[in-house]
């Protein structure tokens, strides 16, 4: 993770000495330790986290208000139901919501892009060592490599087998092996990772979930026999389609 990336996190994030941080947050709270200009933000931002939380922490609400509200409370009158009553329906709208709010996580989030696998992609991208050795073998053909180098399970799609991969690694983000090739006259990486750790799953099986990065750069992810294999391409996503289905001579 490099400083931008966590500064992103670290921004979001309030400590809280009863919650243990994330993994993400873990990483991004080393590589601020690391940077001077980001620790210096970093303590900044406590500081003003824990004078919130002092003052939050000291406001006392008189006892005669407590009174106060508890009596008005108990002298409203019971309501009876009446359909066309303002706040009768701006709880159907509530529910009408929340219904809406469910359907879409059990059942439009599975369409939606990884958060993970945006996260890996973004990690990639910006990756500040890059250990990459010289390949130049058809994609499909880095099988072997990557199981003497200890990665198993990279699986190139059959339309994507001949394109020519210039180098290849086996980057550590999150702790976790992540298989990168590149394509440089395809202006394209092939990423491969397992999809247990990240709790990803892509239904019906073979399909590609996509997701327009950036201004540069738009990502396919499909998810199979649990590895996933994604693709970042420049360009947008009408252009990545296309590569996807036009298979090399």
């Amino acid at each position: 993770m490099n400083v931008r990336n966590a500064r992103r996190h670290l921004v979001c994030y309030v400590a809280d000495p009863n919650v243990a941080p994330s993994p993400t947050v873990l990483k991004a709270l080393k590589v601020a330790n690391e940077s001077a200009s980001l620790r210096s933000e970093y303590e900044a931002q406590l500081e003003i986290d824990k004078k919130v939380r002092s003052t939050i922490k000291d406001i006392r609400i008189p006892e005669e208000v407590l009174n106060s509200l508890g009596a008005r409370v108990a002298a409203i009158p019971t309501r009876r139901f009446n359909p066309r009553d303002p706040a009768m329906i701006a709880v159907l709208i509530g529910f009408l919501l929340l219904i809406t709010v469910l359907t879409w996580n059990f059942l439009g989030r599975p369409a939606a892009f990884p958060s993970d696998a945006l996260g890996i992609a973004e990690e990639v991208l910006t990756f500040d060592e890059r250990p990459f050795e010289a390949v130049n073998l058809p994609a499909a053909s880095l099988e072997d490599w990557f199981v003497l180098k200890g990665f198993d399970g990279f699986d190139v799609p059959p339309q994507l087998e001949k394109y020519k991969a210039e180098d290849a690694a086996i980057l550590k983000i999150d702790n976790q092996p992540i298989a990168v090739v590149t394509v440089p006259d395809q202006y394209a990486q092939f990423i491969s990772f397992s999809s247990k750790p990240h709790e990803i799953s892509i239904s019906p099986k073979g399909s590609w979930r996509y997701l327009q990065l950036d201004t540069e750069n738009a990502l396919a992810l499909r998810e199979e026999d649990g590895m996933c294999f994604m693709v970042i391409r420049r360009g947008d996503l009408a252009e990545l389609k296309s590569f996807l289905e036009k298979a090399p001579n």
